[in-house]
């Protein structure tokens, strides 16, 4: 079960835990009673199937992240522009979750940890459809020697 002092703007009462994650925690393991920072808003639905700045400027991007607390959807670390964590530096919001099928861990960047948390307003990844990297037709052939170089 969530920790309700995870959860902001919604009520934790009938709010299960999303799992077991890949590298999850446990929601409570940061050992911090005032883990308000998190912010996690889980009514709040993703704000696209792939990074909104990317779909913008006509990138690409290896995987997605999303916001937990306002469903901003960004690329990766591993991605040409980094977008979730920059989205994360404007905002202020420190928790994102995998936008990947299949996957269901959440991380937050100011203790670096990822745990599990609640299941979040559908869909709750990309299209099964939609490639990783992608989106389809604007990964470069050589994407791989772009991310190494």
């Amino acid at each position: 079960m969530v920790d309700p002092d995870d959860i902001q703007g919604t009520s934790a009462e009938g709010i299960s835990s999303g799992g077991t994650g890949a590298g999850g925690t446990g929601a409570g393991s940061t050992g911090a009673k005032g883990t308000e920072a998190r912010r996690i808003n889980p009514g709040v639905p993703p704000s696209g199937p792939g990074c909104v700045e990317c779909a913008a400027d006509g990138g690409w991007w290896v995987h997605l992240r999303r916001c937990a607390r306002c469903g901003h959807i960004g690329c990766c670390d591993s991605s040409p522009s980094k977008h979730a964590t920059a989205h994360f530096h404007v905002s202020g919001h420190p928790v994102i979750c995998s936008y990947e099928p299949g996957e269901d861990w959440f991380y937050d960047y100011t203790t670096g940890e990822t745990f599990d948390g609640p299941e979040l307003a559908p869909p709750t990844s990309h299209p099964a459809d939609q490639p990783a990297p992608g989106p389809k037709g604007r990964v470069p052939l050589d994407w791989r020697a772009q991310l190494s170089g």
